[in-house]
């Protein structure tokens, strides 16, 4: 008889030898049961942790792609803020729009095609010089009498 942990008694089986053989076969099976499991675990540990390793390269791959991105990124907003900053410089050289209306109205003012030569200038001048050799009367002015 042997006493399990809990106090109940339990009969022992007759000891046979065919008994034990076929225990030891049967634990035999399951420790290499056991081992076949174990192995295939590290087997899948072994290619989940060869898959994090590639996953982190290609992690670390993009990380750095993403960073010379933003490098590139960096440097040509800065060339576009320097282009900008040019233009609006050459802007400040260029007449502002009240400026280009002042012009206007001066140009308004000479008025090109009324402007003589010296041509004209003379030939007006000298007959100006005739008109005021001539006695007042031809000239059309009155002249008042005493």
């Amino acid at each position: 008889m042997i006493i399990t942990e809990r106090g109940n008694t339990v009969a022992m089986p007759d000891y046979n030898p065919t008994d034990q053989t076929h225990i030891v076969a049967d634990l035999n099976s399951r420790v290499r049961s056991l081992e076949n499991k174990y192995n295939t675990l590290t087997e899948r540990l072994l290619v989940i942790n060869q898959n994090m390793i590639h996953e982190y390269k290609k992690l670390m791959e993009g990380m750095r792609n993403i960073s010379k991105d933003s490098k590139i990124t960096r440097m040509n907003v800065s060339s576009t803020q320097e282009a900008v900053r040019n233009v609006v410089k050459e802007l400040s050289i260029f007449a502002k729009k009240d400026q280009i209306k002042m012009l206007e109205k001066y140009i308004d003012m000479i008025n090109i095609l009324k402007l003589v030569t010296d041509e004209q200038l003379e030939e007006r001048l000298e007959s100006f010089k005739l008109d005021l050799n001539k006695p007042k009367t031809e000239r059309g002015v009155k002249v008042a009498r005493k």
